[in-house]
């Protein structure tokens, strides 16, 4: 693949330039990221650059980067976590558009060729991402991201055109309410990630610690978000994901929140609606947690639970699950 194709391949008729690069952090991702990069190499419309960040895998991650060179470019480092990992590719790409994957999702061959329409209806757009389904032994039948959205969430904060496109109204406030954008179905101009700040170090190791960059990007003033309804990638869901105890990444969207009031990045305006989505996170984690019979995760998430959550059924909860651990 040569430098500059997706100028000429992901140019569209009204004349909107979308030269794009892919960056994907594979740990130990022998298993799935061979099917992944074949993916990416067999899209319709070819990105301009495909960066891959093996993060101090210990596997034959490296062996399968280095099998799709030239298209695909390869570098290797110590062990940092995914949030460090795609900072640096990001680093070494020089393109307008970041698009994010990770090293176990799959893109339907048309992933890019749709984001080129969605970004020829919507040129403003600086923030874009795409609904996906679920596969693999731990998914639902059936499943896809949307269908989790609260009732009359697409109403609410979006308006759905023809292609199946929408704007997202309001965008942090549409975002605490419902999350639709997960990582390997995200594409964000380069500038405004510069503004934004990136993925910060910081937060690399923590889980959901792609909701911490998210929500980051929303707060950017005059943020233009959109989303697209099709069902354009898969979402892997195995025994190995990183976040596959369900009520650990509940609890960590909650520390995510919780951290950027502690900041002061969320502006006073929404600050309470933030509170409140920590209160519905915390409640969930538990409900979650009792439901996988974790006690460990009853009793951390019962301590941080207000006086009113602490109720009736989840005290008996509680105490029921820390009175049979040699039972497990």
């Amino acid at each position: 693949m040569t430098r500059g194709s997706c100028v000429r391949t992901m140019s569209n008729v009204s004349g909107v330039t979308m030269n794009l690069s892919v960056v994907i952090p594979a740990f130990n991702s022998e298993a799935f990221l061979d099917e992944t990069l074949t993916a990416i190499v067999a899209q319709t419309c070819k990105p301009d650059h495909i960066v891959v960040i093996d993060d101090g895998s210990t596997d034959r991650t490296g062996d399968i980067i280095r099998r799709f060179a030239p298209a695909v470019t390869g570098m290797r480092i110590p062990n940092g976590g995914q949030g460090a990992a795609r900072r640096l590719a990001i680093t070494h790409c020089d393109t307008d558009w970041i698009a994010l994957c990770d090293s176990d999702d799959v893109w339907n061959p048309d992933f890019l060729a749709r984001r080129r329409a969605l970004l020829d209806a919507y040129p403003d757009a600086q923030f874009t991402f795409s609904n996906f389904f679920s596969f693999g032994p731990a998914s639902r039948p059936g499943h896809n991201l949307l269908a989790d959205a609260p009732a009359g969430w697409l109403g609410q904060w979006c308006t759905i055109d023809q292609q199946g496109f929408y704007r997202v109204r309001d965008p942090y406030r549409a975002f605490l309410d419902f999350n639709p954008a997960y990582p390997s179905g995200i594409v964000f101009r380069r500038d405004a990630y510069s503004r934004m700040g990136g993925f910060l170090t910081k937060y690399s190791r923590w889980i959901a610690e792609d909701a911490e960059f998210v929500r980051r990007f929303l707060l950017l003033p005059g943020v233009v978000v959109v989303g697209d309804t099709a069902q354009t990638w898969g979402y892997r869901r195995h025994h190995s994901n990183y976040s596959r105890t369900k009520w650990k990444n509940i609890l960590g969207c909650a520390r995510i929140l919780q951290e950027h009031l502690d900041l002061g990045l969320v502006p006073p305006p929404l600050q309470n609606e933030a509170l409140h989505k920590i209160d519905h996170y915390l409640a969930r984690a538990f409900d979650t947690a009792w439901w996988e019979q974790c006690p460990e995760g009853v009793t951390e998430i019962y301590r941080k639970l207000t006086p009113r959550q602490r109720t009736l059924k989840r005290r008996v909860q509680r105490v029921w699950i820390t009175l049979r651990p040699s039972r497990r």
